[in-house]
């Protein structure tokens, strides 16, 4: 028994429990003190948009009965593109606009005032198409050779276009994104996440990401994506004013709030409209790239990586979360810190995760349903395997941003402390 290991007698049934000190007690046997009331998950949060994900229908029966297949041009996407092309229409109208009242009313005061405001209107309403993060560090094909490779492998069985950049930080998470006029494909590893997997679930890792860029989510393509990311923009610009000052001021703030308020009603309908119609796409969307992780890397390696989210990735945030009050190496103390973590500790969570149906993000299906459907999933030996020696390769070559990157997490945990 470890120092921190402790017994009781569960107040709820009687049961024995044995524990450890450093986490929450609760008794396997009738779930007493499973959830802790301040817990505060994706799946648990309120709001409209909230609410909208969370009465979204479950698609699990339907791809463990006939799979998964591709996004379809269902009258839902189609709805969505025409909804997105409204959007950047828009925009397009109130630069046209804007210029227009500029060009014909000058030099108006009226003319300037709502022409600068048109053109401004068009600005904060542009396409956007995202742009690389320059606080990650990138490697390129150069420093990464046998990264690069494994990448090149994955993108072959996934039937996906090669990375064209890697990026490397200290979240606890993975992503694949298309950035840039150009369509750059860049695939962002969190360091912290691919430590703590095992070499069969990085491979998994890579190619369910890598999998998203041949799926054919309409979310994630660059022309519906922007067009939702424009109206969050606006939404967020659109921010009630502070009420303070004179009483001219005081009424000018009330009319701009009461003007900006409508527009944040307006924006956000809209912004739930197109949540709606590209929800369902984007849980199958998972699925889809979770089936072809599972084809290449194996069921097995997919259903480990979709459990160290629910039991490992915790750890690792507390972990992160607390390092400004350590010394030491940061990621030799996560490693031993995740090792450290109690069976019991783990299964809490895996049936925490079940019960509050926790999720990566809103437009991710729950956890558990994808680990039940990956392991459900028939396919023989992983297409791809990688030697411990070329595994070891790729960790070098990652090591090179891992002391950067632990800095960077230190110092935005002392600033934390300071908030």
């Amino acid at each position: 028994m470890t120092p921190s290991a402790i017994i009781q007698e569960c107040p709820q049934c009687a049961a024995s429990i044995t524990g450890d000190s450093r986490f929450v007690m609760w008794c396997p046997e009738c779930e007493w003190n499973l959830s802790r009331p301040d817990r505060d998950t994706p799946s648990t949060r309120s709001g409209p948009l909230a609410r909208l994900r969370n009465r979204a229908a479950d698609l699990h029966r339907q791809v463990l009965g006939s799979g998964v297949g591709t996004p379809s041009r269902d009258p839902g996407r189609v709805a969505a593109y025409v909804l997105a092309s409204a959007v950047h229409l828009f925009a397009l109208s109130m630069l046209v606009g804007g210029v227009w009242l500029l060009v014909a009313t000058w030099p108006s005061p009226f003319g300037v005032i709502f022409g600068v405001a048109g053109v401004g209107f068009a600005y904060l309403a542009r396409p956007r198409f995202g742009s690389l993060d320059g606080d990650a560090p990138a490697l390129t094909r150069q420093e990464a050779p046998a990264l690069y490779g494994l990448l090149d492998r994955v993108a072959r069985e996934a039937g996906a276009p090669p990375v064209d950049v890697v990026l490397v930080d200290g979240a606890v998470n993975a992503s694949a994104g298309t950035v840039g006029l150009r369509g750059t494909h860049v695939l962002t590893i969190g360091l912290p996440l691919w430590l703590i997997l095992e070499p069969q679930e990085r491979i998994a890792l890579l190619a369910h990401e890598m999998g998203h860029f041949g799926n054919g989510d309409a979310r994630r393509m660059r022309y519906v994506g922007s067009a939702i990311t424009t109206l969050y923009e606006i939404h967020g610009a659109a921010a009630r004013q502070r009420v303070r000052g004179g009483l001219g001021a005081i009424a000018l703030a009330i009319v701009v709030n009461i003007l900006t308020g409508l527009v944040r009603l307006l924006v956000l309908g809209l912004i739930m409209v197109l949540e709606s119609l590209t929800y369902r796409e984007s849980q199958l969307a998972e699925y889809a790239a979770d089936d072809r992780a599972a084809r290449i890397a194996s069921p097995v390696a997919v259903a480990g990586v979709m459990d160290k989210l629910i039991t490992k990735a915790p750890a690792v945030d507390r972990h992160l979360e607390s390092a400004a009050h350590r010394g030491g190496d940061l990621w030799e103390g996560l490693r031993e810190y995740v090792a450290g973590l109690p069976e019991s500790e783990e299964e809490r969570l895996r049936r925490l995760a079940r019960l509050e149906r926790v999720r990566v993000d809103a437009t991710h299906p729950p956890t558990h349903l994808r680990v039940a459907f990956a392991v459900s999933r028939a396919y023989g030996a992983a297409a791809i395997v990688m030697t411990d020696d070329e595994m070891e390769r790729v960790q070098a070559e990652l090591d090179a941003a891992a002391g950067r990157i632990a800095r960077e997490v230190t110092d935005l945990a002392r600033a934390a402390l300071y908030e």
